[in-house]
């Protein structure tokens, strides 16, 4: 699980194969300014469920930590 939302400032972490999921559900709460259910994990690895309220919410971001940062070498 090296893939993560953070919201606003709390960080979660999210399963490779429900990635695309949470993705499409992120973008849709945040776009139409709609409650989502999210299954995340906690730093912890345990499972959760978020409610993300697109309407409330300030940031989200997904980070899929695909290849090196800019200032980092592959």
């Amino acid at each position: 699980m090296t893939k993560k939302l953070i919201i606003d400032q709390a960080e979660w972490f999210i399963a490779d194969a429900d990635a695309e999921a949470v993705s499409r559900l992120v973008r849709e709460a945040m776009t139409n300014r709609t409650t989502v259910e999210l299954k995340l994990y906690d730093s912890a690895g345990r499972a959760v469920t978020v409610f993300l309220n697109g309407a409330a919410t300030a940031t989200a971001v997904l980070h899929f930590n695909w290849g090196p940062r800019p200032s980092e070498m592959s």
